[in-house]
């Protein structure tokens, strides 16, 4: 029977592969930049309001204020992806 398991293991092994790398969502400097290079490739045509929030955000991170510069910039991104 530990052959059934084997076999499932290894035919599942392509699937497994394939998956993206994990992203990071977590309160540290790298989300917080992840977060604002994924707004800026949004372009000019995001709404001044939201560029305004997102730009708050990354200045909170820039200050050390990671929990809530990284909630200004995702609800940049949220209320973006909305509005498209």
């Amino acid at each position: 029977m530990p052959w059934v398991f084997a076999l499932l293991l290894l035919a599942s092994w392509p699937a497994m592969a394939q998956q993206a790398a994990p992203r990071l969502i977590s309160d540290s400097p790298e989300y917080c930049a992840e977060l604002a290079g994924r707004f800026a490739a949004l372009g000019p045509e995001a709404p001044a309001h939201l560029r305004l929030l997102a730009d708050e955000g990354r200045q909170l991170c820039n200050e050390g204020q990671t929990r809530s510069g990284i909630a200004k910039l995702r609800r940049a991104l949220k209320e973006a992806q909305r509005g498209e």
